[in-house]
């Protein structure tokens, strides 16, 4: 399928995702998801009724509200994006049970449900696997539904979870304008504007400074909604949708996306900036080291020892694939998605992938069902499990690692191809109809070397957009015929000249560890995209679960109270080979640091308590000590106190 741009009157972008199986993981990538299709995502229909044959997204009797369509909106990316033929055929079933449901007036789905949001789940499925297989089946169908839409959104308007997610209801209907063009597209999305959570304005003016927690307005709101009789989940109150739905973490993630995808019809100060105003206000009030913000279940502060949902990591990436293929490629995005994906991502998964966290900690000591303080998350969500807390995050886990290997690279409107990471994998495309292959090698983000070997049919011109990140030291880009090009860190070079196969493109990312400052004057070591971390010895005793997914959780008897001096040097050591990345063997990457023991950091329930500042540091404690991946953890310290040096 031939790269899909904006068409007029949509701002111009100049970036559009390849289509669905593009772009085909390899190396420690395909580990990981084929560990995926083997574990959670192949079995889970099996093992987990919610989504297996008796729910009613399949005929049956069981949910029918967002669990199927989130299980499949993964499952469709994975298996494309795998060419697993089994996958396939598994979201056949629901794809097809899905078509035939549409009804006369377009509206579709199990006749429980009335609500806009599963379906509108169930479009970012269908569009993906449009872009896979051309099915013509799929845009009539979506035509027919926006039609509904746009006859019945005034006498039956969006409601509770579809006001703060009506995005990516937007984001479809844009997605067939551009393919058919039809006029009444555009007004639809300015219908869902209107009935959509204003998040332009909520990350412009970011009323959510204070953790939820200590926030005396909306505890009042909550007493409010009881005394009047109202349940807290799913009503439609006023203020509940304004305090509650704004500060959901979730939402909050999926939000991130709707100023940009607003700014493609209506475009404005606020819509052009949403996402870096609410990004840049996220992460100084909520932000943890790990590259995301706490929410559990609600905004919740800085502090490393509050929880982040599996469900808001993986719905923050999809929102800067989204960005990115909208037409924002400022250099920041890609920084921050590989951030998310080499580090929050992976640390939410057992190694098998069969179990997962509901809320995962930047300093998590003990994964326990031992009391903490979320602010409305039960005790058993910091446990690795099927379905720990609630089932939303065993549903929607799925599309983490296959959405982000789809959005790898993206076509340019200028014909040519732009890396957003060098994560290795292969890219077949076609430019003026001449096919065309790259194959990314060299390890990234586990080793400073990236290979770009091209293939063409017949020698052809196009550009390619290679991305130097912020962090590279004395970056240079190896041209084939032996030239050497000097390139900055944080910009974009571009590289235009006849393409011939055998071509290769050398890049020198050269990563050193550097010390980033968080809470409470707490520091982090980062190498490249990765946060680097203090690993204890982790013991993992099963606590119960299915056999097929047991529950665990893990502790440690080593002592964990860290200090960095800030003094002494750092060392990066790399391995040899990265073909398993995360918490399987060796690290591939280690960084070697001289840290001494806080005696006063101790224990603060079941959590380790917050990071002193400026704590003393004796001389007898200080030892070489290995840092390994924040995605390689179960258990860790990641924001450390800092000290001037051991006394």
């Amino acid at each position: 399928m031939k790269a899909i741009f904006n068409k007029a009157p949509l701002t111009t972008n100049t970036l559009s995702s390849l289509s669905l199986g593009a772009i085909r993981p390899e190396g420690w990538l395909r580990a990981q998801m084929e560990a995926q299709a083997k574990g959670i995502t192949g079995k889970l229909r099996e093992i987990w009724p919610d989504v297996g044959n008796g729910c009613a997204w399949l005929g049956g009797e069981g949910d029918s509200w967002e669990r199927a369509p989130y299980y499949l909106d993964g499952l469709v990316s994975l298996a494309w994006g795998l060419d697993d033929e089994q996958l396939k055929a598994s979201a056949m079933d629901y794809i097809e049970w899905i078509l035939a449901s549409q009804r006369e007036d377009g509206w579709f789905g199990p006749e429980l449900n009335d609500d806009y949001w599963p379906l509108m789940v169930c479009l970012k499925a269908l569009y993906q696997y449009f872009t896979a297989t051309m099915d013509k089946r799929v845009l009539p169908f979506m035509d027919k539904f926006f039609k509904y839409e746009y006859r019945n959104l005034e006498s039956k308007p969006l409601r509770g979870w579809a006001c703060a997610r009506g995005g990516e209801n937007m984001l479809a209907a844009l997605q067939l304008y551009n393919i058919t063009g039809q006029k009444y597209l555009l007004e639809l999305c300015r219908i869902l504007r209107g009935q959509t959570l204003d998040w332009p304005n909520i990350f412009h003016t970011f009323p959510n400074i204070q953790p939820m927690s200590r926030s005396l307005k909306w505890e009042r709101l909550k007493s409010a909604l009881h005394e009047e009789g109202d349940g807290l989940v799913g009503t439609d109150h006023p203020y509940f949708n304004t305090y509650y739905h704004q500060s959901h973490g979730v939402n909050v993630a999926m939000g991130l996306k709707t100023p940009g995808v607003i700014n493609m019809f209506k475009s404005g100060f606020k819509e052009q900036g949403g996402f870096r105003f609410g990004w840049t206000k996220l992460m100084k009030h909520h932000g943890v080291a790990s590259g995301i913000f706490t929410a559990d279940e609600h905004l919740n502060g800085a502090s490393p020892t509050q929880g982040t949902e599996t469900c808001a990591v993986v719905e923050a990436m999809y929102s800067l694939e989204t960005l990115i293929g909208c037409g924002d490629f400022g250099q920041d995005l890609p920084d921050i998605l590989e951030k998310l994906a080499f580090n929050a991502l992976p640390a939410a998964f057992t190694a098998d992938t069969m179990g997962h966290q509901y809320d995962q900690q930047a300093n998590q000591v003990a994964a326990t069902a031992a009391p903490r303080p979320w602010y409305n998350n039960g005790d058993e969500s910091n446990l690795f499990g099927l379905e720990p807390n609630f089932g939303c995050c065993t549903a929607n886990l799925h599309q983490g690692w296959p959405k982000f290997t789809a959005s790898l690279w993206y076509a340019t409107n200028d014909d040519g191809l732009a890396a957003i990471s060098y994560a290795p994998c292969k890219v077949r495309t076609a430019i003026d109809g001449v096919p065309v292959r790259l194959s990314v090698g060299g390890g990234y983000p586990f080793a400073e070397t990236v290979e770009i070997e091209v293939a063409v049919k017949r020698p052809i011109e196009f550009p390619l957009y290679l991305r130097v990140p912020f962090w590279a030291k004395q970056p240079v880009i190896h041209l084939p015929e032996g030239e050497i090009m000097t390139v900055k860190a944080g910009e974009t070079t571009c590289i235009r000249r006849r393409w011939a196969t055998g071509d290769v493109v050398k890049l020198e990312l050269p990563m050193e560890p550097r010390i980033t400052r968080w809470y409470h004057q707490s520091a982090a070591v980062e190498l490249g995209p990765l946060l680097m971390a203090f690993q204890p010895k982790e013991n993992w005793q099963r606590v119960g679960g299915p056999d097929e997914a047991p529950t665990w959780q893990v502790t440690t008897d080593e002592a964990w109270n860290w200090t960095i001096l800030r003094s002494e040097p750092m060392k990066a050591v790399f391995g040899e080979r990265a073909e398993n990345a995360f918490k399987v063997g060796e690290p591939p990457v280690k960084v070697l640091a001289k840290l001494g023991k806080a005696d006063e950091w101790k224990m603060d329930g079941a959590n380790c308590g917050a990071t002193p500042i400026q704590p003393g540091v004796r001389r007898d404690s200080v030892e070489t000590v290995e840092l390994v991946p924040f995605g390689f953890t179960s258990l860790r310290i990641s924001q450390f106190p800092i000290a001037d040096d051991a006394e």
